[in-house]
């Protein structure tokens, strides 16, 4: 049996694409000792028990390396009006004692960083890895967690900006 095609408009579907509503979130890891921080979007929660996240992550990405280093990552939900603080984390991080990009933190229970700043914090242990594309589909198991105040969290459509390449 031949192998059916699907041809599809390129630039609709990237169209299509960049209407999905996305949270708006800093992932972490560690460097060895030094924390590294992203700003990562495609983020879901896939099992109830055990409680499993599910965050992909740019192949040729420092953050995967760590990632697959450190074994752990972090996940920090920003409050609803934090466009500045994300955007800190657009480009690479300045680390230095206790803080990443200017940002206080304090470290997980395997050392991923939690930021001071967010609303809440979660840890995870890698449970699985697939490579999917040009991004990395990292599942981890949630180990630690943090609520610092409550409220809606930042989503790409406060912000107005997208996520393409």
């Amino acid at each position: 049996m031949r192998e059916r095609r699907f041809w599809v408009d390129r630039s609709q579907a990237r169209e299509v694409l960049s209407r999905l509503p996305y949270g708006l979130y800093v992932a972490g890891s560690r460097d060895g000792d030094n924390p590294v921080a992203m700003i990562a979007t495609w983020v879901t929660q896939v099992s109830f028990f055990p409680q499993l996240l599910a965050i992909a992550v740019e192949n040729d990405s420092q953050m995967i390396e760590c990632i697959d280093r450190s074994g752990y990552f972090s996940l920090n939900l920003l409050p609803a009006g934090g466009k500045e603080l994300a955007a800190s984390f657009l480009r690479p991080s300045d680390v230095a004692s206790k803080s990443i990009s200017g940002h206080a933190l304090e470290s997980a229970l395997h050392g991923s960083p939690f930021l001071l700043e967010a609303s809440a914090c979660l840890e995870c242990k890698v449970a699985y890895r697939y490579e999917t594309g040009d991004h990395t589909l990292v599942v981890g198991e949630v180990v630690d967690a943090k609520t610092r105040k409550g409220g809606e969290a930042l989503t790409m459509q406060q912000t107005g900006w997208n996520y393409q390449r």
